[in-house]
């Protein structure tokens, strides 16, 4: 399956990427998965950079759906890479996500550009859960949980860059 969302951050596309190679702020966004052990590690690479978030979602944590299919946690591991910003700021990047012990795949296509004062981030992602009968209607639930995900890295980023 695959969607494509927006997210909007209220800064220029320096201090989004600045703020997306922190790896406090890195781990915030993981953190509202009630995952109690999150590590976050950002690494320079030429004008960019990757940021990558692990840890391990009880199983309690995720939706019934899942928990079926699943019953000691997932490990994940959550990668971004963002290449250099081109003149105007923007850039363009990948996104992976790791589901250890569960039968998904996901990646996507980043891109980032400037927008009236603002940073419009452009997620296109596919989601893949290997399933007989079921993986579908699983990947629908994910893929509806999209806007909740967005309205809550906005206002985390909006937080952030506030204080920041």
């Amino acid at each position: 399956m695959r969607k494509t969302v927006t997210i909007t951050y209220p800064a220029d596309p320096a201090r989004v990427a600045t703020m997306l190679a922190d790896p406090e702020y890195q781990r915030g966004r993981v953190a509202r998965l009630g995952s109690g052990t999150v590590t976050s590690e950002v690494t320079a690479q030429g004008d960019g950079f990757s940021a990558t978030a692990s840890g391990t979602v009880p199983a309690d944590s995720l939706p019934s759906a899942a928990r079926r299919l699943v019953r000691s946690g997932v490990s994940f591991t959550v990668t971004e890479a963002w290449g250099g910003p081109a003149e105007d700021g923007s850039r363009t990047g990948t996104l992976s996500i790791d589901a250890g012990g569960a039968p998904v795949r996901s990646s996507g296509a980043l891109t980032m550009r400037p927008s009236g004062g603002q940073t419009v981030v452009e997620v296109d992602l596919e989601l893949k859960v290997t399933v007989p009968l079921v993986g579908r209607a699983i990947e629908d639930k994910a893929m509806s949980m999209a806007g909740r995900v967005i309205a809550d890295e906005e206002s985390r980023a909006a937080a952030w860059l506030g204080s920041h």
